[in-house]
């Protein structure tokens, strides 16, 4: 039997670490004055971005992390069944505590990821 728990550990570890860059990078995007900024879009999309390019390197890092050309095929079906679960879990989590973060920080730069202030 193949433990899996790693991988869900992992997985939700990437979701911290990768929303922990949109916020740098939210933060690092200047304010725009007038009457039609496009900082809150740009900070949007960099979440975004962010969401996907996590997930993919979840997935990536899972593969080449835990799956063996030696194990048995229960075992590849097991890890490979894992790895895409805590990719789906890395992008959940990333969007959830996203929401919470933007709803939370309500004058803030990250409140742009949902929430745009008019």
């Amino acid at each position: 039997m193949v433990s899996t728990v790693p991988v869900y550990i992992i997985s939700a570890a990437f979701a911290g670490v990768f929303l922990l860059i949109a916020a740098i990078i939210s933060n690092a995007i200047k304010f725009e004055g007038g009457a039609n900024p496009k900082d809150p879009g740009k900070r949007k999309m960099w979440f975004w971005i962010l969401a996907i390019i996590g997930t993919i390197a979840n997935l990536l890092f899972g593969l080449f992390t835990y799956y063996y050309p030696e194990n048995n095929s229960y075992a590849k079906s097991q890890l490979i069944t894992a790895i895409g679960i805590g990719a789906g879990i890395c992008f959940a989590l990333y969007i959830v505590l996203g929401f919470v973060l933007s709803a939370t920080i309500k004058n803030g730069k990250i409140n742009n990821w949902f929430h745009h202030k008019k």
